[in-house]
């Protein structure tokens, strides 16, 4: 015979269980979550901007010495070879950051949708572009889980359950109100990309992170070589149509302070960028605990803290070396 007060018991349990989930979040919460996805969208464009940079500047080195060589060079068809490799080198390098971006691209674009269900203004924006940037995501996502596996080591992809609530708050989004919205989905939306999130975090911290100051490291010695190949070429073409090199230097001096300039910028912005990283990583699991306690009296977070810390020291470093960049160009010409 059943026991029905365990039974209704059981049933009170869920009803309360649902209640909670589907509870309004207070102010502090919201607070915390919109500062949250705020971060993490204008954290996710500079991973992308950092690999670029780094083979801007090893492209330049090369554009240089190659200029140098061809200029002294008296075999056209060498010529022409030589430019047609250094073209396919970076034509693969495009390549190579696209696949790098699709992470943080997959990132970003969901924190604009959390961040949608939080805010008013931002939901209005969102449900006009919302087909669109389902097509996107749902793109990304594929391209992102195929290139998983080709990675060494391979990176997790993104499971279905992401693309599945996703799908439900798309086809909500225009006909429900935000409070409605949030009630039923924002909780849901975190703890479904908690693994996958923090599955990125982890491959920038453990493999890319590595990849790219393994690259810094050597680029001071490939500048100067490459520039020092430069100059001896260049001496060598003025010899030959009995010019004085001394334009050619008042052109490419600042060129070379320019490369040191940002050699120093990349290297601090790799730190402040992997603490930012870690700082998402570390915080999101809080986040998610923080938005489904009952008491959140307590105050913000100290992992939440340190993440606005850590985007605030990255955001100023950017704008620190925008402005000294600015500088150097104007003494420089």
């Amino acid at each position: 015979m059943p026991n029905f007060s365990l039974i209704k018991t059981g049933a009170a349990f869920t009803v309360v269980s649902i209640l909670i989930s589907c509870s309004t979040l207070k102010p502090a919460q919201i607070n915390a979550v919109e500062k949250y996805a705020i971060a993490t969208k204008g954290i996710s464009t500079i991973p992308s901007d950092i690999y670029f940079r780094v083979y801007q500047l090893r492209s330049q080195a090369q554009s240089i010495q190659l200029s140098g060589v061809i200029a002294t060079n008296e075999s056209e068809r060498e010529s022409i070879e030589a430019l047609q490799m250094d073209f396919n080198d970076k034509f693969k390098f495009l390549d190579l950051v696209d696949s790098f971006s699709y992470a943080y691209r997959i990132v970003g674009n969901y924190a604009d949708m959390v961040r949608s269900l939080i805010n008013e203004s931002y939901l209005k924006e969102f449900t006009k572009h919302k087909k669109e940037w389902q097509s996107s995501f749902d793109g990304l996502v594929i391209t992102y889980n195929a290139a998983c596996v080709k990675r060494v080591p391979p990176s997790t992809k993104i499971p279905s359950s992401v693309g599945n609530i996703v799908s439900n708050i798309i086809q909500e989004i225009g006909s429900s109100k935000i409070k409605s919205l949030q009630k039923k989905y924002l909780k849901d939306a975190i703890s479904t990309a908690r693994e996958p999130f923090e599955g990125i975090c982890d491959d920038f911290l453990n493999t890319d992170i590595p990849k790219i100051r393994k690259e810094l490291e050597g680029m001071p010695s490939f500048i100067n070589e490459n520039y020092k190949d430069f100059l001896n070429h260049l001496k060598v073409y003025e010899s030959q149509q009995g010019n004085n090199a001394y334009n050619y230097y008042r052109s490419y001096i600042p060129i070379y302070s320019n490369w040191q300039l940002q050699l120093k910028e990349l290297n601090i912005l790799i730190n402040k960028l992997s603490d930012c990283i870690l700082s998402l990583r570390n915080g999101y699991s809080v986040l998610e605990a923080y938005i489904s306690t009952e008491n959140s009296n307590s105050g913000t977070p100290a992992e939440l803290k340190k993440l606005d810390s850590d985007y605030v020291a990255l955001l100023e470093t950017i704008t620190r070396f925008s402005d000294a960049r600015e500088k150097l160009f104007k003494i420089s010409y």
